[in-house]
């Protein structure tokens, strides 16, 4: 498939007439300086890959970034709202398709099958297909192309359309192009190792069976955590749940029975015997703080009883002389046993208040018990049997509320069980696609369509630069695939692997022999023979120009590709005289220039 004509409904548009053989030179005169605003990248040329995207049927995600939508009239609309573009291409049948995209119905597709060119620019008078919407007519271009490289893959042509479109931001990374760059890897590695002739679905099927076991583990993490479970309770929880089945079974029965008895009886036993050795316990209490209560009490009625007069007139009586100083001692005494019953009495009051406050509770907890025993024995001795029915039927519905939590966290085990299962079963086929994935790495050499594409890539990188580029990929600890940046050998003896790779320059050829390889390779089938490279010379040596020019010329002669690349003359090559390398005027299909707007793609400035 190669692109034939791109015309508008509109005059100020620049039409262009495409060489099927040969190279495509978009050619811009730019004489201002770079710093200046109508420099190269205002004229168009950029923009032209972007309008050749949108007419293969590029979905717009975002209208505010787009350049056919983000300059707006005063009304609102686009300044390109009353455009139609148009596509003509030649399929490898050697017939040629015009794909008709407007801007202001942009997802409205029509398509016209021809025998030969159309003339000049004059857009199909009918249509095979009209206004078919975006999604079904990506179906009708697939099936248009027939490109057998997509035949019986899970994507279309649109995987691999940017690698015949390298525009500024795809010269980064050979393999992963901007429009991959926020997505996973399932979205473009499978792909990639289809392209270079592997099995694409094993990839694939790895990274599904990786995404299943993280949502799942994800779901079972999500288990655990709202029903609190662990699997190794299972058994222990089915005890649980008989149990409660068990009781609720009764007292259902009691219930349909209205057979009371052993709820009676249960409540006779676990209420009334356990309420009664409670006050039991707390009559001995309150009877032996009654008690020291009332011994404390006498104790501080015993006053401290000592008369010095009854002493003296014993002495009297007796005719025994009673000493001043045997008087004085008495009278000390009787003081310092006054001042200690004193002192006595104060902290047996203190006593005698801690123990009527304790007193205090105990009575007021046997309160609380007799009022709950009287309830309970008010309850056995109720000839209401309404009442006996209203409490029993609570317990049941307590009991079958519990019941159900314990089924509910059953349920959740067996759920986690279950997915730890199919985490098993996913795990032993990632191990067999692993097996697989390794088979074909120890292989790699017997692969003839990855042999061809490798050895053409080194080829042509070789022609440019003279040195050796190696492509290869691995299996990394996660066992997926990954792709090697190229690697670049040096001309020592030592072939280094250098690190060239990484600059801007060397990247941009890398990414050019890649894309050149790919198209050589399935030359032989029916898959894209066009390839536009975006200011693929700009910033290169002379040499590397003049090298990659003939590469270009030897290329499009011997495998029949179309070559299409922007260049502005400052970046045009220099022969061995330094005079410079013009094209002719069959080789560039568009001229733009900075001189006025008029020069630009669209005859105006935006």
């Amino acid at each position: 498939m190669k692109l034939s004509k791109l015309y508008c409904n509109q005059k100020n548009f620049k039409n262009i007439t495409f060489n099927l053989n040969g190279v495509n030179v978009i050619y811009a005169d730019v004489q201002a300086e770079i710093q200046k605003k109508n420099n190269s990248h205002d004229l168009g040329k950029t923009l032209l890959s972007k309008l050749i995207d949108f007419l293969l049927l590029k979905k717009i995600s975002n209208y505010k970034t787009h350049p056919l939508y983000k300059i707006k009239r005063e009304d609102g609309e686009t300044i390109f709202q009353d455009y139609i573009f148009y596509l003509e291409i030649v399929l490898n049948s050697g017939k040629f398709l015009t794909i008709k995209r407007p801007v202001n119905k942009n997802t409205k597709i029509s398509f016209k099958i021809n025998d030969q060119r159309v003339k000049k620019y004059q857009a199909p008078q009918s249509w095979d297909g009209e206004e078919i919407s975006i999604d079904n007519a990506k179906g009708f271009l697939g099936n248009y192309l027939a490109l057998n490289f997509f035949s019986n893959k899970s994507y279309d042509y649109r995987k691999a359309i940017s690698y015949s479109l390298r525009m500024q931001g795809d010269f980064e990374d050979v393999y992963r192009l901007s429009k991959f760059q926020g997505g996973q890897h399932i979205f473009w590695k499978p792909f990639m190792f289809d392209l270079l002739g592997f099995k694409g679905e094993l990839l694939h099927k790895k990274y599904e069976s990786d995404k299943k076991i993280e949502s799942t583990n994800e779901f079972i993490k999500k288990l655990k955590n709202e029903f609190s479970v662990n699997v190794e309770e299972r058994d222990e929880t089915v005890a649980r749940i008989d149990l409660k089945r068990q009781e609720s079974e009764k007292v259902s029965g009691q219930i349909d029975r209205f057979n009371f008895y052993d709820q009676d009886k249960s409540l006779i036993s676990k209420g009334v015997e356990e309420i009664e050795v409670s006050i039991s316990h707390f009559n001995s209490i309150a009877y032996n703080l009654d008690y020291e209560i009332r011994k404390l009490s006498i104790s501080i009625k015993n006053k401290f009883s000592f008369s010095f007069d009854k002493i003296n007139q014993v002495f009297e009586e007796a005719n025994i002389y009673f000493p001043d100083q045997l008087k004085h001692d008495y009278k000390d005494l009787v003081q310092f046993n006054s001042k200690l019953t004193k002192e006595r009495n104060k902290l047996l009051k203190s006593t005698i208040k801690e123990k009527k406050e304790e007193l205090e509770k105990i009575n007021s907890n046997l309160k609380g018990l007799n009022n709950k025993r009287e309830d309970l024995l008010s309850y056995l001795q109720d000839t209401e049997v309404f009442e006996k029915f209203k409490y029993l039927q609570k317990g049941l519905v307590k009991v079958e509320g519990e019941l159900l939590k314990l089924q509910d966290k059953l349920n959740a085990i067996d759920k986690v069980i279950a997915r730890q299962e199919e985490v098993n079963q996913l795990l032993t086929e990632i191990e067999t696609t692993v097996t697989e994935l390794k088979e074909v790495y120890k292989k790699t050499e017997t692969n003839n369509r990855y042999k061809q594409i490798r050895t053409l890539f080194s080829s042509f990188y070789k022609e440019i630069m003279n040195e050796d580029a190696i492509l290869s990929w691995r299996i990394n600890d996660s066992n997926n695939v990954e792709f090697n940046p190229p690697k670049i050998q040096t001309q020592d003896e030592k072939r280094s692997i250098t690190a060239k790779d990484d600059g801007t320059t060397y990247k941009k050829l890398l990414c050019v022999s890649f894309d050149l390889a790919i198209l050589s390779a399935y030359n032989s089938e029916s898959y894209f023979r066009f390839v536009y490279h975006d200011d693929v010379f700009s910033q290169q040596d002379n040499g590397i120009k003049r090298r990659l020019l003939d590469l270009v010329h030897y290329i499009t002669l011997s495998y029949d590709i179309q070559y299409i690349f922007s260049i502005i003359k400052a970046d045009l090559p220099k022969d061995e005289n330094e005079k410079l390398i013009h094209f002719t005027d069959e080789e560039i299909i568009l001229r733009l220039n900075d001189k006025d707007e008029s020069g630009t793609l669209f005859g105006f400035e935006f």
